[in-house]
């Protein structure tokens, strides 16, 4: 890995004389990501500059720059990439700064930016659709949450599902996974959390991590904030930015004639969908990546699926399967790690 980090800071150093700088004064490493890449912040001559580091010939980058280009065009604020090298997975982009929404949200302010973020949501659905992407089948949405029984009950907790259990959980998906493929399809940024917006020095919002893009239920991206890890709400006032969302789209004359209650159950249910999936994603990350940072992430994530699971008669029997089999296991788990 050093030596990768030095080729890319000479390569960093080559493309100097076209990004307006002639010297390399510091590299720092950034925050770790749940991702294979690597993140530097490079500070030049004529500011600074954000470096990533990839495996050889990735695609992410490539998508990334694709992306990024897209967004910019719709009038989303998206790091502009300034240069890359797919063979060596190389890539510089724009330095959107410091302020993480995710850090940077406090009581005072938490209406202001759950309202910022959920606008964003909305102005990335009401982006152009020229774009080729996946649209997510509801065997897609299957196959991610069974990422849970495969990474977070069977790899890291040990745990083989009974034929009664698998029967509960397999049930469950197979309904979360129709409510979801019914939804109104839009234009998803897939990981659109508080750790992925940025404040920029005009207060205006910044989106990163957006290679996962695709169209998807409308719901995917609105429980990522209203059922945000670090900032839980109170389902007052879940219910309250979700009738904000709704004003937004009655202000431009595309809100479909759901009631404020179907909108909530369609967001819960994609809750579900993604829960499912970030307790699989995460735990995989863990034990295949070996990073192990997001690890505390699962226990508020698995009580979100326990809370909602029993708000809904048909998923009853999974809140209590989870709640009385998986949480307790969980506990002790992370409690080992500590």
């Amino acid at each position: 890995m050093i030596k990768i980090i030095d080729n890319f800071q000479k390569w960093a150093l080559s493309k100097g004389p076209d990004l307006d700088f002639e010297s390399i004064e510091s590299f720092t490493p950034l925050r770790e990501q749940a991702s294979l890449r690597r993140y530097f912040r490079i500070l030049t001559n004529n500011g600074t500059k954000i470096g990533v580091v990839s495996e050889l010939g990735s695609s992410e980058n490539e998508l990334f720059k694709h992306f990024s280009e897209f967004f910019i065009q719709n009038g989303i604020r998206a790091p502009k990439v300034e240069a890359l090298d797919i063979e060596k997975g190389f890539m510089i982009v724009e330095d959107f700064g410091d302020k993480v929404l995710q850090l940077f949200i406090s009581p005072d302010n938490k209406e202001i930016f759950f309202k910022a973020a959920i606008e964003e949501i909305y102005k990335i659905q009401s982006c152009n659709t020229s774009i080729t992407l996946k649209t997510l089948s509801e065997e897609d949405l299957k196959n991610q949450m069974s990422l849970f029984e495969t990474w977070f009950l069977e790899e890291l907790l040990n745990f083989n599902l009974s034929d009664d259990d698998r029967i509960i959980v397999h049930d469950s998906w197979k309904k979360i996974a129709l409510n979801c493929s019914k939804q109104p399809y839009v234009l998803c940024h897939f990981d659109f959390e508080f750790r992925n917006l940025m404040l920029l020095s005009d207060n205006n919002i910044g989106v990163l991590d957006f290679q996962d893009l695709c169209f998807g239920p409308y719901g995917l991206d609105l429980a990522s904030i209203l059922m945000d890890i670090d900032h839980p709400i109170e389902r007052r006032e879940f219910r309250e930015y979700l009738d904000f969302y709704k004003h937004l789209t009655q202000k431009e004359g595309k809100e479909e004639n759901y009631s404020l209650a179907e909108m909530e159950k369609d967001v819960d249910y994609s809750g579900f969908q993604r829960q499912f999936r970030i307790l699989g994603t995460l735990s995989r990350l863990h034990i295949r990546d070996k990073k192990s940072f997001r690890l505390p992430d699962l226990s508020q994530t698995l009580k979100y699926l326990i809370k909602g699971s029993y708000k809904y008669s048909e998923l009853e029997e999974l809140g209590a399967f989870l709640d009385e089999k998986m949480l307790p296991r969980l506990n002790e788990f992370l409690g080992m790690i500590k």
